[in-house]
């Protein structure tokens, strides 16, 4: 332990504790190093046996006391420290910790009480007076903590945390002069210091005194030459003000003097906002590996691998804390964020609403929430968090087009409109506005609004593939197709995605140029080859068109020549299994997985058909295939139809709403997936949502395998609805 390996540590006091395990100091010792490696649960568990084994003993306690204050579970904090007063009446600390306890559990009056009493004695502690300055603050009693901060500078003239208090009041006073003079004495009396003058700098910057700033800071450098607090200090408010290469500086010139987590968390950070992604991914690997209490590290790496549609590294970089620290807010967002690319929306969920317990004003919590909410299809519940947040002034962009998009399924137009103005003013020309005022007009019967703000959107985001849908979707009801196609086979040239000569596909094939369509098809699938959307829309073109036989015969002539073609393997299953030879397919699929274990769609395509089967060992494996698939591209409609789909046949309805909810955004025209939604929705005893899809589903022009299903399944609701 004295030589810093608690790991090896924790190992030999659990030994020690095979020979004697109610050893209090043993278990005393073994909670203390647990705490050392971050390991909250198992240090609680050493020292609530400690205290078992041994109810009189006050340290055990005291730890427990101060981890349920730290947990924000203030009701056992208080029974804690009660006890140990009832072994100990004097004890001080268990005064303090009672009266902290009582404070923050709404029982002010109480635990002013029981400070002001501990103030009674001759020369109470510099911290007794801290805290009851602190509760004065919280309570508005300025004058009563202004004349504590007189005693407590007579009582300990050397302090400097008791003027830096004296500061804040004045702060809160508005009287900055004054605050300035209190902050400048604290520095006084600090002498060699450096925490009062790093105090005293950030009070500077806090109040925009630049120039006082940049002095103090320059003073403490010189002074304190081989200390790195000045730099990170400099760093961070350099930072603050938009100078990212300055700021970068310092915290490089913090990391030469001291090479640890915080300064290293620092310049990862800039180095994100640089730009410069692998040099920051490589610093934070490399600190989370040393340091396994680097908790800002592993969250702003495990951030990177989510915007890497990575959510299982995500969630390995994350596990430590999920299981030490899951009710910290940026830990429990972090890991719902992860938990809601892998599909599974119940764990997501149950995170943030434990966080939420004891951090019920927590802006991040409760944006998460709506993202849980909108996942979930529940848009009132989503309307319900976002107007939360808008009412405390709080307009996260991402947050508040979402509650645009609730507002409108929800039919709350009125609500949406308000939702775009505010995105309107903050960025008029962002997608996410443009986005959402487009399907406002649209909504409004404004369709030639709406084709025009399509319009614009796309000839700003050509690349996007949101926008070409939204255009494409709007403009053969509007503009002339040809219009259209000319505009589409541009948007090709200039930004050449997959997504452009699909649509454009479309239009060509449904102004019966099929040739020209075909080639599109085959174009998007040779700029994308692993995209699983294109396969299925090239089986489904020869489908329609009458030439299953003909594309059997060519993929099987491929596969012969070159085995290793999987592109070919791929379309002989999707043909087989679309022409419902099932038997086929399976034997095509497996034939890709034995080649490629991680190939995606084969991985989906043989989940689905496991699914169907119902076998409970079937669904297991099917669960393991889809989850392959979702791993690899978290955001396609039909691997997260696929996934939903075995949720449900697994009886887990909530992991597979969202999955749908995901889909059926992506995919709004496919009537079997509105099918699956309305399935989850019967399950969740959700039956008027249900019909609204079943409804969307039937009227859909294009066919699908289960309508005979669905009008049973709307008939039987309707007959419910009616009885």
């Amino acid at each position: 332990m004295q030589e810093e390996k608690y790991a090896e540590a924790a190992i030999q006091y659990q030994n020690a504790l095979q020979i004697a395990p109610d050893d209090v100091d043993t278990l005393i010792t073994l909670g203390e190093v647990q705490l050392k490696l971050m390991r909250a649960n198992e240090a609680y568990k050493a020292f609530a046996r400690a205290s078992n084994a041994d109810p009189k003993n006050v340290r055990s306690r005291e730890y427990l006391a101060s981890m349920q204050l730290l947990a924000k579970k203030y009701d056992l904090a208080a029974e804690q420290a009660q006890a140990i007063l009832d072994i100990d009446p004097n004890n001080p600390t268990a005064k303090e910790m009672l009266a902290q306890a009582l404070f923050q559990s709404g029982k002010k009056a109480e635990a002013v009480a029981i400070m002001e009493d501990i103030l009674q004695a001759k020369e109470p502690t510099e911290a007794a007076i801290i805290n009851t300055i602190q509760m004065y603050l919280a309570l508005g009693r300025f004058d009563d903590a202004l004349k504590l901060v007189s005693k407590g500078v007579s009582l300990y003239p050397d302090s400097t945390k008791v003027r830096f208090l004296g500061s804040d009041i004045h702060v809160y006073e508005n009287n900055i002069e004054q605050a300035r003079k209190w902050a400048e004495e604290a520095y006084r009396v600090g002498g060699d210091d450096i925490n009062a003058g790093i105090t005293l700098a950030r009070f500077y910057a806090g109040q925009k005194m630049d120039d006082l700033f940049t002095a103090q800071i320059t003073e403490l450098k010189t002074r304190f030459p081989d200390n790195p607090s000045p730099y990170l200090l400099e760093a961070n408010v350099l930072h603050q003000q938009g100078s990212l290469d300055k700021a970068l500086d310092a915290a490089k010139k913090a990391g030469e003097l001291d090479d640890n987590t915080l300064s290293r968390t620092l310049i990862s950070q800039l180095l994100l906002e640089k730009g410069d992604l692998q040099q920051a991914k490589k610093i934070l690997v490399q600190t989370t590996e040393e340091d396994p209490k680097a908790i800002p590290s592993r969250i702003l790496l495990a951030q990177i691998y989510i915007d890497e549609k990575d959510p299982e590294k995500a969630l390995v970089t994350l596990d430590t804390l999920i299981r030490n620290i899951p009710r910290r807010p940026d830990v429990a967002t972090t890991s719902a964020q992860a938990y809601l690319m892998k599909g599974d929306v119940v764990r997501a969920r149950e995170l943030v609403e434990n966080s939420l317990q004891e951090n019920a004003n927590n802006v991040s919590l409760h944006s998460m929430m709506a993202k849980i909410y909108f996942a979930q299809g529940q848009y009132d519940e989503t309307i319900s968090e976002v107007e939360l947040l808008v009412k405390h002034s709080v307009r996260i962009p991402d947050v508040i087009y979402i509650g645009a998009l609730s507002a409108l399924k929800a039919g709350k137009s009125d609500t949406a409109g308000s939702y775009v103005d505010i995105l309107k003013k903050g960025a008029p020309q962002a997608w996410p506005t443009m986005h959402a005022e487009t399907l406002l007009l649209l909504t409004q019967g404004k369709k030639k609004e709406a084709y025009q703000a399509a319009s614009t959107a796309l000839d700003l985001y050509p690349g996007k593939a949101e926008a070409l849908t939204l255009y494409a979707g709007i403009a053969p009801a509007v503009a002339k197709k040809e219009d259209a196609i000319r505009k589409i086979t541009a948007v090709c040239t200039k930004a050449d995605t997959a997504t452009c000569h699909m649509i454009l596909a479309g239009l060509l094939e449904s102004s019966g140029k099929k040739p020209e369509a075909l080639s599109q098809i085959k174009v998007a699938i040779d700029l994308e080859p692993d995209n699983t959307v294109l396969y299925h829309a090239l089986a489904q073109y020869y489908a329609r068109n009458n030439m299953v036989k003909n594309a059997l015969d060519e993929y099987e002539s491929l596969l012969n020549k070159n085995p290793e073609d999987l592109r070919a393997a791929i379309m002989l299953a999707l043909l087989n299994q679309n022409e419902g030879r099932i038997s086929d397919a399976k034997k095509v699929y497996k034939y890709i997985l034995n080649r490629e274990p991680k190939h995606a769609l084969a991985a989906n395509n043989l989940s689905w058909i496991l699914a169907e089967s119902g076998n409970k060992n079937d669904l297991n494996e099917a669960l393991q295939l889809a989850q392959i698939a979702k791993d690899k591209f978290p955001d396609d409609p039909r691997i997260a139809d696929t996934l939903g789909y075995v949720y449900l046949k697994k009886g887990l309805s909530d992991n597979a709403l969202a999955q749908f909810q995901l889909a059926v955004e992506k995919l709004p025209e496919e009537p079997a997936i509105s099918y699956h939604m309305a399935l989850a929705l019967v399950d969740l005893n959700r039956a008027s949502e249900a019909k609204k899809y079943l409804k969307r589903a039937l009227s859909a022009q294009a066919s699908f395998e289960e309508k005979s299903q669905a009008q049973t399944l709307l008939a039987r609701l309707e007959s419910e609805t009616k009885e």
